[in-house]
């Protein structure tokens, strides 16, 4: 089987993945979910006129004579605060005391500002006064209209984006009690390797702590999808098939949410003497789609399907499955979760520092962007190092997508960068 470009394997990925069903959640669920459907406002916002300030509510006609010098005197005897209704409508001559919020009192068409009034302390009571204007008001002056935030019908969010923290104190304000969204994909991670133990143990000659599993796990519940942590498998051939059938034959089973929508291996994708991955897809039958990628880090990725559960055989060095993790599996957790736009926000930067790069393969090299007052961002490339080892993915919040037919770039090149805190 022939190396797929990155576009070819991407694009034979996104063939595979179709976003999962939707199910309506209590609106306290909704954090981070993607929506599955539009929503539009069911009616105007704010239902009926509001003060917009501490003010006196009264009628915009009756100040137009006020001058510093002959101020125009209103007497009140109501004080209507936020959440309120005011008793009586204003009368000529007369003012409602109004909270910033509270509903415009019925024959008023304007709130005068609290600080913009005379008043006389010795004609004051707990509910009940007298103050003047100094100044005209307009009609609707402090006043918030009916439909100022919207009106019903609005589009207000879309569905196949997640709900940002804005988007949920929208959907608070319309009172909604469930939400529609796409079921959040289910990603089991299955570390490959005799030599691997999990943090805490106590390390044996040859033996490492296993931190990919951990790191893509992290990456997993990032980006909208559900880990499961399927722990770590010897190099056995028996023992890795037995640990990926049960995460992915729970699919036929009464409960399908027991199953995974995508398993990841990390480690055995090669063809060394104890690289098992290719062995057990083909005991469970599973279809391959490509094995192999031009891309400098993670090219030994596999990627098969079995019925309807994507699996990935992630090479085990840290850099190169988050690499590959990053522009392989996590577009498609991206489309399984309902979402619209599968890439990061692609910015224009300034490269710091000489890069020069085989060709023949693309290249994506980890960064680290700067944003000063002025310019561009400066793009720092976090190098490459032969071991691969994670601290450069530990770092990087940008990815830099270095054009394939540029052999070499220099400091204060434009380069193309997906920003990966975006």
């Amino acid at each position: 089987m022939k190396a797929n470009t990155y576009k070819e394997s991407l694009q034979a990925v996104l063939a595979q993945c179709r976003p999962l069903e939707t199910e309506q959640i209590p609106f306290g669920e909704v954090a981070g979910r993607v929506l599955a459907e539009a929503v539009s406002a069911a009616q105007d916002d704010p239902a009926a006129p509001k003060s917009a300030m501490d003010g006196f509510a009264l009628r915009a006609a009756e100040s137009q004579a006020a001058t510093p010098g002959s101020p125009v005197e209103f007497d009140f005897d109501e004080v209507v605060g936020a959440g309120h209704t005011a008793a009586q409508a204003v009368t000529p001559g007369r003012a409602i005391r109004v909270m910033t919020g509270a509903l415009l009192p019925g024959g008023a068409d304007a709130v005068v500002k609290q600080e913009d009034t005379l008043s006389d302390p010795r004609r004051a009571s707990a509910g009940g006064g007298s103050f003047a204007v100094t100044a005209p008001l307009r009609a609707g002056e402090n006043v918030i209209p009916r439909g100022a935030r919207f009106t019903r019908g609005d589009p207000l969010l879309s569905g196949g984006a997640p709900l940002s923290p804005q988007g949920l104190g929208l959907l608070a304000g319309l009172g909604l009690s469930r939400v529609r969204v796409h079921r959040r994909p289910r990603v089991g991670v299955l570390a490959l390797g005799d030599e691997l133990v999990q943090p805490g143990a106590d390390l044996k000659p040859g033996q490492i702590y296993v931190s990919n599993l951990h790191a893509l796990l992290g990456e997993v519940q990032r980006y909208g999808g559900e880990g499961v942590n399927l722990g770590i498998a010897p190099d056995d051939r028996d023992e890795i098939e037995r640990r990926l059938r049960a995460p992915i034959a729970g699919r036929s089973e009464t409960s399908p949410r027991a199953a995974c929508d995508i398993v990841l291996t990390l480690g055995g994708t090669r063809k060394g003497d104890f690289d098992f991955v290719d062995d057990v897809l083909n005991r469970l039958g599973a279809r391959l789609h490509f094995r192999r990628t031009l891309i400098n880090w993670g090219g030994s990725t596999l990627f098969a399907t079995w019925e309807n559960t994507l699996l990935f055989g992630l090479p085990g060095t840290p850099l190169a499955s988050w690499m590959a993790f990053e522009l392989l599996v996590r577009p498609a957790l991206w489309r399984l979760a309902g979402r619209r736009e599968l890439e990061h926000p692609m910015l224009q930067a300034q490269l710091t520092t000489q890069l020069r790069l085989k060709p023949g393969r693309r290249h994506f090299i980890p960064a680290r962007l700067h944003f000063g007052p002025q310019g561009p961002p400066l793009a720092t490339p976090l190098g490459e190092r032969p071991t691969a080892e994670l601290p450069y993915a530990a770092l990087a919040d940008g990815l830099i997508h270095f054009p394939q037919e540029t052999p070499e770039l220099g400091p204060g090149d434009p380069v193309t960068v997906a920003w990966l805190a975006g």
